[in-house]
């Protein structure tokens, strides 16, 4: 739970009990709807704490989704990059390109004929 969902469920829970106090004190001293009322009042902060609770249980969830898919997605990135290197690594050196297939680099380790161009 965050500080701020803290402080919110503190403050329902200290409005709830207030309520609640209110409620049993004015029993029987005003009319009956009135202490019916704030007894219904004093539930709302109730939902609140749930809500927050809620809240908080679906933050947890959210992050732990959220770190699983950046593991596949560092997986995913070395796969990708793996297939990179290995697709440089079977391609042929940069010279037997630009030279038109007529030369190669001294350590080039897919070194053809000078004369062919496959």
């Amino acid at each position: 739970m965050s500080r701020g969902s803290r402080v919110l469920t503190v403050m329902y829970i200290a409005v709830a009990l207030w309520l609640a106090f209110c409620t049993v004190r004015t029993w029987g001293a005003v009319p009956a709807w009135t202490t019916l009322a704030m007894a219904a009042a004093s539930l709302a902060p109730v939902l609140g704490v749930v809500r927050e609770t809620v809240i908080a249980d679906e933050r947890r969830a959210v992050a732990v989704l959220r770190e699983r898919e950046g593991r596949r997605a560092a997986w995913r990135d070395a796969a990708a990059a793996a297939v990179a290197r290995a697709e440089v690594e079977a391609a042929c050196c940069e010279r037997w390109w630009t030279s038109c297939a007529t030369e190669h680099d001294p350590n080039c380790a897919h070194r053809t004929s000078w004369g062919t161009t496959a």
